[in-house]
């Protein structure tokens, strides 16, 4: 009696079994498991509660099966020694795994020529190891595999960290570890993971429309909440300055910031965090960073090297941006094509701030959407958070001096002709309180402005002091290091000059040739005077290199040195 699986229709013989070479053993809809099936209930109903079966039996089934009776009383024994459908299924074909016709000695030569190749270069294949092998077998009187079987056997050994020197070993090792399970984060705050990508998409400038090349996006997001706590687009690259203005605007207020966009949306993520999340790139490791973490109480957590799983959560969360802007015009990789699309920036249209507003507003969205790891959205996490305890998240009573603090730092002693920095020298009369020559001081900059530096003070606000030269024009670091390579050793800076040479690094030519290098160093000049303007200091009512007429010059508070 023969009970079929509903669903799949049951082979004839074991022979149509044989020629179904698709089915699977694991697979419960498939004929072999179906055909094994009936032989069980076949078995069930023969056997019963009976030790064994008679030879009469025996052969009634091996006609019903259309196989052999040794067969059968094979599938007998089977069957009481686990009485289910596994023990009639059938054996898969061919040797059984780790069995080798080729004997140890091959076996060990194709292993030492793989091993010598591997240790010089990983990149070697079978064409340059396949000779050595045969070499070899002929130096030792044995005879050579083919090359299909030295193949195979590559392919083996090419995952055996043994055979590589130790640094392409380690690389095999981390291939194989288990991941473990996410750390868990229950506080917001807590860990707030930062990283930087290249955004997939091509901007333009905004007065000339030419393309200016993909900026940087820089994200900040807390763990516990999946909230993007603050971002920063940059035509530079990663840099200490770049997660500087990220924390900046992670800790800040956005209700002015999205105001001055015209952006309307709700994005009440601000505060603190307690560690930083980061991996092992040269800005996260720089003093100014360092130092700027633990001038704030922040701890610094760093991923092990190579493994940016450890960064999941803004990983995957740059991913989703970037699958999002490559819906734009002038977007940089075809997801269909897994390359980047030929001449997209010829297609860009967007601009830097357009981007910025697409962003915040598009994060925006991500913060009322359910999270499917928080089947809540982030932002209903975040309100739930604080709504419930009566700690509101620590604020920055300064975000200019929170944003100083983590910006590059330089160690810089303060002199009686105040303090130089890159050539440039910097005082003004305040900076006479400060004169200490027998102690370096730390010197913030931000790279963007060179007008003015901010002098570090134990237990007050960062000093501010400007260029000594006021005739001096604005200008980014980047431009006045084009200026002093062709400037030599010890030349004195001349304002006239360096106005003139300021204006040839962006002549005519490059405005109507708009090439790529041309227009983003245009655009980055653009940038930085905006900022320079921002930040302008207001016109002194004395000039710094008036001349000095006192009798007692010993009493006036600093002294101008021409």
């Amino acid at each position: 009696m023969t009970n079929q699986h509903p669903r799949t229709a049951v082979p004839a013989s074991a022979q149509d079994v044989a020629r179904t070479t698709a089915a699977s053993h694991n697979d419960v809809d498939s004929p072999t498991w179906a055909l094994a099936r009936s032989w069980l209930a076949d078995l069930r109903h023969v056997v019963g509660t009976e030790p064994s079966i008679s030879e009469r039996d025996a052969h009634q089934l091996a006609m019903k099966w259309n196989v052999s009776v040794r067969t059968v009383w094979r599938r007998v024994a089977a069957f009481r020694a686990e009485r289910g459908v596994r023990a009639l299924l059938p054996a898969k074909g061919g040797r059984p795994g780790g069995v080798n016709r080729l004997g140890e000695p091959i076996e060990s030569i194709i292993r030492e020529c793989a091993r010598r190749w591997w240790t010089q270069t990983e990149n070697a294949t079978i064409a340059e190891i396949y000779p050595t092998v045969r070499g070899e077998c002929r130096a030792r009187d044995v005879h050579a595999p083919s090359r299909a079987s030295v193949a195979r056997r590559l392919k083996v050994l090419r995952d055996d960290p043994a055979l590589f020197p130790p640094a392409v070993a380690a690389k095999l090792r981390e291939r194989k570890r288990l991941s473990k399970a996410s750390y868990v984060v229950e506080a917001p705050l807590a860990v707030v993971q930062v990283d930087h990508t290249v955004a997939d998409v091509f901007v333009v400038d905004p007065v000339t429309r030419a393309c200016i090349g993909r900026p940087t996006l820089t994200v900040a997001v807390d763990v516990a909440t999946r909230c993007v706590l603050g971002f920063c687009l940059s035509l530079e690259a990663p840099s200490a300055l770049l997660v500087a203005l990220c924390l900046e605007h992670a800790v800040a207020p956005k209700d002015a910031w999205l105001a001055a966009r015209g952006i309307e949306a709700i994005w009440p993520m601000q505060g603190i965090p307690a560690a930083l999340h980061v991996d092992n790139g040269r800005e996260f490791h720089s003093a100014a960073f360092r130092r700027g973490c633990d001038l704030n109480g922040i701890d610094v957590i760093y991923r092990p090297p190579g493994t940016p799983r450890f960064g999941g959560h803004v990983e995957r969360l740059i991913g989703t941006l970037m699958r999002r802007v490559r819906l734009l015009p002038g977007y940089s990789y075809s997801d269909l094509l897994k390359a980047r699309p030929t001449r997209a920036e010829r297609r860009a249209q967007l601009t830097l701030r357009e981007l910025e507003v697409f962003l915040a507003e598009d994060i925006a969205r991500y913060h009322g959407q359910v999270h499917r790891s928080l089947s809540l959205s982030p932002r209903s996490v975040w309100e739930r958070h604080w709504a419930g305890v009566s700690d509101r998240p620590s604020l920055s009573s300064d975000p200019t001096r929170f944003r100083l603090e983590f910006l590059p730092a330089f160690s810089r002693v303060v002199g009686r002709e105040g303090i130089e920095l890159f050539a440039l020298h910097y005082a003004c009369e305040a900076l006479a309180l400060e004169v200490e020559r027998s102690r370096p001081r730390t010197i913030r900059l931000d790279p963007r402005d060179l007008a003015r530096v901010y002098l570090e003070r134990e237990k007050a606000s960062p000093l501010m002091i400007p260029l000594r030269d006021r005739r001096l024009p604005p200008m980014s670091l980047w431009e006045w290091n084009a200026i002093r390579k062709g400037r030599a050793a010890g030349a004195q800076v001349d304002a006239e000059q360096v106005a003139t040479e300021l204006t040839a690094l962006a002549p005519e030519s490059i405005r109507r040739q708009i090439t790529l290098r041309g227009a983003r160093r245009l655009a980055r000049q653009a940038a930085a005077r905006e900022i320079q303007a921002l930040s302008a200091l207001p016109v002194p009512q004395v000039a710094l290199t008036a001349t000095l007429s006192s009798d007692n010059v010993a009493a006036l508070p600093w002294e101008v040195l021409e």
